[in-house]
């Protein structure tokens, strides 16, 4: 079985690599680069504010806005560990100065982009460049990684001795243990559903924990950490992403011992209390830091030289220095990183990160480095993905798998689009695969939720979560009313609000007219300025700025809504839904744009994604939306939804003459 599935995703990887390459390469060749910033694959007006080193010698090029045109950067869909392609103005064409690298960290001040040293050069000519601005790029360094381990599973032979790895090739039938135990738990707070899940994970080799929106999925993992760690158990945490394994740091880093918790990579948020977790800090710091710093410091005299050198020469003699600094430093650097890997018993990566050469190769010192592996945000991950810490580390023969997450939110990414084939089985997530092969037998659902009042979250949980969800006495009846600053108004005391927009005056249109664009968009202006319209009626209730968030499931919408609001409303947060998972407002304003005489609703299809926006407020929901359209779709999930609406919701029917 190994073998077999281990063929099964190397074929749809090449071809998912082969789909993801054209496509990019198709669209920075067809379109502007505006069309590319207004799609979220571009970030423009940028200018260079550092350039540093880092670790490894890796240099760093800090970008932040060109104040000329914005005191912001607006970021699209480029996010922490994007390949990106730093260019001059010229265009997208090749005869700019360019500089390829991976985001590290993404704000709306900085972004930080590592670039390896053997194109420091090109990024030190940037230095000569007044404005600089960023192309998404496909990184074939996740699907080469995915293919190695794939790779390695073809190349098990026979029943695989790992238990684990039995269980997910389905070479064993799996048998759950639940037994009472007499945990004594270190948070007081844990309810019913959340205790059984971590006792559950406790006595069995595989387990999930399902966690819908805001019912203390990652408040429950630290939990099953922090009871593993008093077992004297080495744990290694991954996720898909920076930003989902650094939630879980910044908690566990509260309760665990500085030393024995750390992290893996660049941490995607520099916050104080998880930098002193960081690898790279670590090792720069203290007694380890003093063994690398005094290199690190003539690294970064001779990048400062060699910038001002005017001839070729001098500056091939600078580049042979730091080349030679290098060196001694990655020497100096791999026995600080093995020793502080040793000494750390619960490790927290990325699933990528997890093959990174700083941990396997603590196994020239050690026969195993972990007992526990916990997966976070399994649904958002490709399985070939999760694969990667359980080959990588196989030495280490893992005896417990506990995987974390929520089938009911948007599943991780799939480019292929000309084989259906491929495209079912990138998109069938493990946990998708294993609770259609066992069924739901080791999985653990979380069933109190702590963000929404209750008539947000009801027709959620119906329609998703089999009606299984209770809304916590703390947030049940909580209104916008109830903020500190906040007027009771009719604004503010209304959980659910939906302004219906099916009376023609809010058509959607087709972003700029394109229609030779390869990745369409769609934008609704006066909806627009519908939901600006809603935040000014806030703001005259004393709703802080900041406790409203925008989403929209379509870029060119999202980058309308920023220019149209920010100038009035700069710290309201305006994002896609995709880019809101995980996060949480005091009130979402979702403008849905879809208002055809077709009844065409894209993206709104993906009951997913709905369920990801409308799960994102604690006190207010308000949808900006044409009834009619989502009525008359033939998708009954949105049928359901507006029929739901029509009598748990304030429906407003705006004039467009009150909002312009």
């Amino acid at each position: 079985m190994s073998k077999l599935l281990g063929e099964v995703f190397l074929e749809s990887i090449a071809h998912e690599q082969t789909q993801d390459t054209e496509l990019t390469a198709q669209l920075l060749k067809s379109l502007s680069l505006s069309q590319l910033v207004s799609k979220g694959l571009a970030v423009n007006h940028l200018a260079i504010q550092n350039v540093r080193t880092g670790l490894a010698g890796r240099m760093y090029v800090e970008l932040g806005p060109d104040l000329a045109y914005s005191e912001e950067v607006i970021r699209g869909e480029v996010k922490n560990g994007d390949l990106v392609l730093i260019k001059s103005p010229s265009g997208i064409q090749k005869d700019g100065a360019s500089c390829e690298g991976v985001v590290t960290k993404s704000t709306e001040k900085l972004i930080t982009i590592a670039v390896d040293e053997t194109r420091e050069s090109d990024a030190m000519n940037l230095y000569n460049v007044s404005r600089i601005h960023l192309l998404k790029m496909t990184n074939t360094i996740t699907y080469k990684r995915m293919q190695s381990t794939m790779r390695k599973l073809c190349e098990l032979e026979g029943t695989p001795s790992n238990d684990i790895v039995r269980y997910l090739t389905e070479s064993s039938d799996y048998t759950p243990q639940f037994q009472k135990l007499n945990t004594v738990f270190f948070n007081h707070e844990l309810n019913a559903s959340q205790k059984k899940a971590i006792d559950f994970s406790l006595q069995n080799k595989l387990s999930i924990i399902h966690g819908p929106p805001g019912t203390g999925k990652t408040h429950t993992l630290v939990e099953l950490i922090r009871q593993l760690h008093k077992q004297g158990q080495r744990v290694l945490v991954c996720g898909p992403s920076n930003i989902s394994v650094d939630t879980i740091l910044e908690r566990l880093a509260k309760v665990l011992p500085g030393q024995e918790l750390l992290r893996i990579g660049h941490p995607a948020r520099l916050l104080e209390r998880n930098l002193s977790h960081s690898l790279e800090v670590l090792s720069k710091s203290g007694d380890a830091g003093a063994i690398v710093k005094d290199i690190i410091q003539d690294i970064d005299r001779t990048l400062a030289k060699i910038k001002k050198f005017k001839s070729y020469k001098d500056r091939r003699e600078g580049w042979k220095e730091v080349k030679e600094l290098r060196k001694e430093l990655k020497l100096r650097e791999r026995k600080v990183v093995t020793d502080l890997i040793l000494s750390a018993k619960v490790i927290v990566s990325t699933l990528h990160g997890s093959s990174a050469r700083e941990l396997v190769n603590c196994y020239s010192q050690t026969e195993h480095l972990f007992d526990t592996l916990i997966i976070d945000e399994v649904s958002q991950s490709l399985e070939p993905q999760c694969w990667i810490p359980l080959m990588s580390h196989q030495k280490s023969n893992i005896k417990k798998l506990v995987l974390a997450g929520d089938d009911k939110q948007l599943p991780p990414t799939i480019k292929t689009e000309n084989n259906i084939k491929i495209k079912e089985t990138l998109s069938r997530t493990l946990f998708d695969r294993l609770v259609k092969n066992y069924g739901d037998s080791f999985r653990n659902l979380l069933d109190t939720q702590y963000r929404m009042n209750i008539d947000i979250m009801t027709f959620s949980s119906q329609k998703m979560y089999g009606g299984q969800l209770k809304a916590a006495e703390s947030v049940a009846n909580s209104t916008l009313a109830d903020l500190p600053t906040a007027d009771s108004t009719d604004e503010t005391e209304v959980p659910l609000i939906w302004y219906d927009t099916q009376a023609g005056d809010f058509p959607e249109k087709d972003d700029n007219n394109d229609s030779t664009a390869l990745v369409s968009s769609k934008l609704n202006e006066n909806e627009a300025y519908l939901v600006l319209y809603h935040i000014s009626n806030l703001a005259s209730s004393n709703v802080p700025q900041e406790a409203i968030g925008v989403i929209s499931p379509y870029n060119a919408q999202v980058s309308f809504l920023k220019k149209l609001i920010h100038n009035v409303y700069p710290l309201v947060e305006i994002s896609t839904v995709d880019g809101f998972q995980g996060r949480e407002k005091e009130v979402i304003v979702l403008s849905l744009v879809r208002s055809n005489d077709k009844f065409e609703v894209g993206f709104l299809a993906d009951e997913r994604r709905l369920n990801v926006a409308m799960t994102r407020p604690k006190k207010q929901l308000c949808v900006v939306g044409n009834m009619e359209t989502l009525r008359r779709s033939k998708v009954k999930y949105l049928e359901d939804w507006v029929t739901w609406s029509e009598e748990n919701s304030e429906v407003r029917y705006p004039e467009l003459g009150d909002i312009l």
